[in-house]
């Protein structure tokens, strides 16, 4: 079961995915670098979302490595042109996957929609060969964490108000669903518990420009209606992020990623 919070099937969902990519991509290509990910790798890349990642590794594995790209909804990794680059309708908690059969695992804003999150890390252990990898990516925008967020905030005073109210409303949205809005601050622990050796993480935090195509304007967009009936926020506070979001010279802070890697012991 997923607690996705988010309709797949909205028409501007792969704006918003794009925008996810454009934000995190740079970071999470130079950990799967520094990992080593290099000719004649075979790679998971679970929950590949608009394909961004899963069309690196592609690239950098060679026509001697493998990548096989998962999701419940595919359409938006179809026509890639490579033909190292396979392509599963696949449900990551319920279907199988080989054991012991990648050299590196990598997952980004997965997990936290996932209520079996506890059983499908260790999954991903499992299909890793020994000395494999696992690089897990997810968000951190909760608790405390939230109202830190709206220090970094380039805009007026009525911005970081309407800021926190919205920013709790979509937090309030994603725990209602069962989703784990914190779960990156506790996911290098998380790999240690499922036996991984080598444990380490880093916190990614960049700074988002306003713009046409913006992660928040599409993550606003797609949960307005709920974020109002959650409440605190406004219909007045969702207008006015959304025009903010559309001024080139705002910023702000968007959800904290964390990155945590860790092997698998035995190569």
């Amino acid at each position: 079961m997923s607690t996705y919070v988010f309709d797949q099937a909205w028409q501007k969902e792969l704006d918003r995915l794009g925008a996810l990519e454009s934000l995190y991509d740079r970071a999470s290509r130079q950990h799967l670098a520094s990992l080593g990910v290099g000719d004649g790798w075979r790679c998971l890349e679970v929950g590949a979302g608009a394909g961004g990642i899963a069309r690196w590794l592609a690239d950098r594995v060679g026509e001697t490595g493998q990548v096989l790209a998962t999701d419940l909804d595919t359409r938006f990794l179809d026509a890639h042109g490579r033909t190292n680059l396979d392509v599963l309708t696949h449900n990551i908690v319920a279907d199988p996957l080989e054991e012991a059969s990648f050299d590196l695992v990598h997952a980004r804003a997965v997990l936290v929609h996932l209520p079996e999150r506890d059983k499908v890390l260790p999954k991903l252990v499992t299909v890793l060969r020994p000395g494999g990898w696992l690089l897990v990516e997810d968000i951190d925008f909760g608790g405390a964490t939230g109202p830190m967020m709206t220090k970094y905030l380039d805009g007026p005073p009525a911005a970081a108000q309407a800021f926190a109210r919205v920013g709790r409303a979509i937090e309030a949205v994603h725990r209602a669903a069962g989703a784990d809005p914190s779960l990156g601050s506790h996911l290098a622990a998380d790999l240690r518990t499922a036996g991984l050796s080598n444990v380490d993480a880093e916190v990614h935090a960049p700074l988002a420009r306003g713009g046409p195509q913006t992660f928040l304007r599409g993550t606003v967009e797609a949960l307005a209606q709920r974020l109002v009936a959650t409440g605190p926020a406004t219909t007045e506070d969702i207008e006015y992020i959304l025009r903010f979001c559309d001024a080139p010279e705002s910023a702000y802070l968007p959800p904290l990623m964390v990155s945590a890697w860790g092997q698998r012991p035995g190569a």
